[in-house]
């Protein structure tokens, strides 16, 4: 499915994502929005950007996605000391009170939920970035730490069969009198996700659902007997059932394309009375619309009327949440990565009031008591959260702050905003990106080049989005431009868009990709041979792939190569090793994307191992040891390949990370040598 299974959990007990907080949503310029303003602590000398070093501007934090407990006390994530751990502020401490410290696990904590009682907390936590995550529970109000060392209340236990890649387990949703909870797990077929239920008085799970395939809960009933199950199929094509727990009856209420052409399915809850289901389906358009189930008749009616209503006029939105009580339905519409935030009235979907909120990305944290908790990040805010009362009336209250970013001394204005640029690609698609360039430079200035890095995002059903960029602005601080191309592929421009890379297509996204460094030479914004590529997963094949495709160009072409130098971060390079050797729960998944294993040929034919050749230009390499979604394998055969052709590839590997770099100091020390890399590779004098 389009959209990535949330973690997310009913009412008040959001689940914090694993990777890192709640789902951004952009805002449009204009409207009620308002410039955004760096948060900081007080007190504190402020220096430019250029001035600052490494470390400062990536320990630049806030505590992120907090949420409300009934009594006032706030719980959230913060990682300033190196890892996310949970902390506890008390009840009316204001945004920059005392945080209580209540984990002290050695990898950090990768989610926390509160039940909507308040009274129970579950956190989530792996070892050394395998994802292979544990639930525990925990008071609270309980003043010890949990830790490693703490007995999980979700495991693996005797008789598990191996999986490559791991075991997880992960809470879904919580029953609404706080009984209990719903999860997913794959600990008893590696390959499938099934649903079970947790009794927190008696600390038994019942199996609750069982087929084939990802399957998650969500959105049960009041008094517990319906809950809705959906199954992820790809990142096009999911679907949605009403389950009845009793009598393990499923009511199918996906919306289906006759003609057998993925659909994107995805609940967002029962409306009141829970005799109708909402849903968010790209069903007959390709784009993001609202229906309405009716359990009683079986059918399906669009609700989309409401988006024009509001006048949202957009191929995805970013989410559409219900609040715990179902009184109230915030709508986020993306469009080109910015987006508004909207709130209606149920079951009318009468609009109301909305908070002001500043221009940039946001976050809804927790959606209860008509209180809406969310946070803003641009690029020169990193997620300060806030929180706004609906009333009766429909008018929201001004904004409170909740928490305060800690800028490290550096001062956030002086941070750079991206411009929203489009491209034509090989075959004249417009390719949307944004566009960075150093302080006081713009395009078209006639001030010439300067280096450039461009950024591929992952996915690849990712999108390239305004917030706020912490390595983007050292690079640019540091005299360098940034490009982020949305190549075909990318998620934000409907579901056609979305699918023009998929299987035999894939090269076609590779030619984008080199077709945005041919838009910044064109534009005299870069020169050929200054140019860096860059990305992580997805974006780390890209940035190999750009490398060969931009070798063969210039060949036929007889014109000098675009790029001078090339980073790989947890990158494929290799599809047939990265399908055999990705975790078991993620190859059906990942083969819709990019073929079936069984198609070794068309495999081999877009795997740049088998193209290194056409690869003459520096690379570095940067990989953890407990990768489970891309193996470590696939870095250690590029640069052996590179060795053996005489090249010196720079190389970092990490033993206590997984798919990225989590912990602070080791994303300072590889951020440190990308400075030197690029510094020696494609800077003024470097070739």
């Amino acid at each position: 499915m389009r959209k990535s299974m949330s973690l997310g959990l009913v009412g008040g007990a959001l689940m914090l994502a694993l990777a890192g907080g709640a789902t951004a949503l952009a805002l449009q310029p204009g409207g009620a929005t308002t410039a955004a303003q760096p948060a900081s602590a007080p007190g504190k000398p402020k220096v430019h950007p250029r001035e600052a070093t490494v470390e400062q501007v990536l320990r630049i934090g806030v505590p992120i996605a907090p949420v409300i407990a009934p009594d006032g006390t706030a719980f959230m994530r913060e990682r300033h000391k190196g890892t996310f751990q949970l902390y506890r502020r008390a009840a009316g401490a204001g945004p920059d009170g005392k945080l209580e410290r209540m984990t002290n696990f050695t990898d950090g904590v990768g989610g926390a939920s509160l039940s909507p009682d308040g009274k129970t907390l579950l956190v989530v936590a792996a070892r050394g970035g395998s994802e292979q995550t544990r639930v525990y529970r925990m008071d609270p109000k309980a003043t010890e730490m949990i830790d490693d060392t703490t007995a999980p209340i979700l495991a693996p236990g005797a008789g598990t069969p191996a999986a490559k890649g791991g075991i997880q387990f992960a809470p879904t949703a919580w029953l609404r009198d706080s009984s209990g909870f719903f999860y997913r797990a794959n600990d008893q077929k590696p390959t499938d996700f099934y649903i079970y239920r947790y009794d927190l008085a008696t600390g038994k799970s019942t199996e609750v659902f069982k087929r084939e395939g990802s399957w998650s809960a969500s959105s049960p009933t009041r008094d517990g007997s319906r809950v809705i199950v959906s199954r992820g199929i790809s990142a096009s094509q999911s679907e949605v059932y009403e389950l009845d727990i009793a009598s393990g009856k499923l009511t199918d209420l996906s919306l289906r394309d006759g003609e057998g052409q993925p659909v994107s399915n995805s609940v967002v809850g029962y409306l009141p009375g829970e005799k109708e289901v909402l849903l968010l389906s790209d069903f007959q358009t390709g784009t993001d619309g609202l229906w309405i189930h009716d359990l009683s008749t079986g059918k399906a009616r669009s609700a989309s009327d409401v988006l024009k209503r509001l006048g949202i006029d957009a191929p995805e939105l970013d989410g559409v949440s219900m609040s715990f009580e179902g009184d109230l339905l915030a709508i986020e519409p993306n469009v080109g990565g910015y987006s508004r935030l909207y709130v209606v009235s149920l079951p009318d979907f009468t609009p109301v009031q909305t908070p002001e909120i500043p221009q940039g990305l946001i976050g809804i944290n927790q959606f209860r008591d008509r209180r809406l908790v969310y946070s803003v990040n641009s690029a020169k805010v990193p997620g300060v959260s806030y929180s706004t009362t609906i009333d009766a009336a429909g008018k929201a209250s001004a904004p409170e702050p909740l928490t305060v970013a800690d800028d490290m001394g550096v001062d956030l204005g002086a941070f750079i905003e991206p411009a929203l640029v489009e491209y034509t690609t090989f075959d004249g698609i417009k390719i949307p990106a944004l566009l960075y360039l150093p302080e006081g430079r713009k395009v078209g200035d006639g001030r010439g080049a300067v280096p450039f890095i461009i950024d591929y995002h992952g996915g690849p059903e990712g999108q390239s989005r305004p917030g706020f960029a912490r390595e983007y602005q050292l690079f640019l601080s540091r005299g360098y431009g940034v490009m982020a191309p949305n190549v075909r592929g990318s998620t934000g421009y409907g579901r056609v868009f979305q699918m023009m890379d998929n299987y035999k297509k894939r090269w076609d996204s590779v030619k984008d990709g080199v077709a945005a460094a041919a838009w910044l030479v064109e534009k005299g914004l870069a020169k050929p041979g200054h140019i860096a590529s860059r990305g992580g997963s997805y974006g780390g094949f890209m940035s190999v792939a750009v490398l060969i495709e931009d070798s063969a160009q210039a060949k036929a072409s007889g014109k000098p190569r675009l790029f001078g130098a090339g980073q790989k971060s947890v990158g494929i390079v290799n599809f047939r090793t990265f399908l055999e050797q990705t975790a078991d729960y993620r190859r059906k998944l990942r083969e819709v994307e990019y073929g079936p294993l069984e198609d070794t040929e068309f495999l081999d034919s877009i795997s740049p191992i088998k193209r290194l050749d056409e690869v003459q230009v520096p690379m570095m390499l940067v990989h953890g040891l407990n990768d489970p979604r891309v193996p470590i394998g696939e870095a250690m055969q590029l640069a052996i390949a590179l060795q053996k052709r005489g090249f010196d590839p720079e190389i970092l590997y990490y033993p206590d990370e997984g798919h990225g770099l989590a912990k602070t100091p080791n994303r300072v020390l590889m951020m440190e040598r990308s400075l030197r890399f690029f510094d020696r590779t494609i800077k003024p004098g470097a070739n």
